[in-house]
């Protein structure tokens, strides 16, 4: 490919993500985007002068020849457009996770195989540059061999009570630790061989939001290595970032200690905050971040022919692990994975 056509279907603040990050590639052409919100469809089509927009996927991919379509809608609803652009032989990048059950992902993977295309999973914290290095300590044998990580990656309440219209309908285990939980098995390098996990429903269940104030998982691997990760949403939003990202990894030789919360600037205004800038920020005019780089890596695989950083296969260890979260706390039992 000399250049790649692309789409985006969901446009809310991670498929705005994606519009910025292909935008900004010099071989892309976003040629339409697709929402069901005709306002929000509006706004952003003039605010990056796309030529087409589209309340239906399924109008839009009758319509333009494309190459590469992002799905960025609400974690429950990947299934139905992810197979509509498979049907269409197209490739697909999914926004992490790339279903809420295996059978759902399974399909997907099985579709894009028999449609001879790629899909692909947006993990984009192997791109956040403290896990990338500590990924390549391990590779290189620097560190050791893992022992034990720890992590926790939380939010405020205002993420599942303000900023999600569709909190209920998904969970920490999803929307959070489909992050982490891809981290441990990626620097791993290691399957998981069973989960045992922990869930407190109060403070949202009372506001009528059902579902997990947090979890807790505890995951052995095959090589008898662990993990710990934690995630929950119910911080104060009086917290001075949305989101409260830390871990430490305990190897043979090393142990690394990374907390991405605090991104180098401290601001106090009406309210102390520490600015989210490494994620998918807009910097001197120009998009800048992991996430732009995640979305990168998978168009230029594309454009040469080479291996991503993700593949198929992550995005079903992910949703196997993640179900099996969710099936552990809900059963009170550990649960051995296949």
């Amino acid at each position: 490919m000399d250049k790649i056509r692309t789409a985006v279907i969901g446009i809310g603040i991670q498929g705005e993500n994606h519009i910025k990050a292909y935008i900004s590639h010099p071989l892309v052409e976003l040629v339409g985007v697709c929402d069901i919100n005709e306002k929000r469809l509006n706004e952003i089509t003039r605010r990056y002068n796309i030529k087409n927009s589209f309340q239906d996927y399924n109008e839009m991919l009758e319509n333009l020849e494309l190459d590469l379509v992002s799905v960025a809608t609400p974690d429950f609803l990947h299934l139905d457009p992810v197979l509509s652009v498979l049907d269409n032989g197209i490739n697909v990048l999914v926004e992490k996770p790339l279903a809420l059950r295996f059978e759902d992902a399974k399909k997907m993977v099985d579709k894009a195989r028999d449609k001879g295309v790629r899909l692909f999973v947006n993990f984009s914290n192997r791109f956040n540059p403290p896990f990338a290095v500590l990924k390549n300590k391990v590779e290189s044998g620097e560190f050791g061999k893992v022992l034990y990580s720890y992590i926790r990656l939380s939010d405020t309440i205002y993420v599942p009570t303000k900023m999600l219209s569709w909190a209920s309908k998904t969970s920490v285990v999803y929307f959070l630790m489909s992050h982490t939980a891809d981290l441990v098995k990626w620097i791993y390098n290691n399957e998981v061989s069973s989960v045992k996990a922990y869930a407190h429903f109060e403070v949202l269940k009372n506001l009528g939001i059902d579902t997990p104030d947090y979890v807790i998982a505890f995951l052995t691997f095959n090589n008898g290595s662990t993990a710990l990760l934690e995630s929950s949403w119910v911080l104060p939003e009086s917290y001075p970032s949305i989101v409260d990202f830390r871990s430490e990894f305990i190897g043979t030789k090393s142990t690394a200690f990374i907390d991405t919360t605090f991104q180098m600037i401290e601001y106090a205004a009406e309210k102390y905050t520490f600015p989210r800038t490494y994620g998918a920020s807009i910097l001197n005019d120009r998009f800048f971040g992991f996430v732009k780089e995640s979305i990168h890596n998978i168009v230029d695989s594309l454009l040469n022919k080479a291996s991503p950083y993700t593949s198929e296969e992550d995005g079903l260890a992910n949703i196997r692990i993640l179900n099996a979260i969710e099936e552990s706390y809900k059963k009170n039992k550990e649960i051995i994975l296949k």
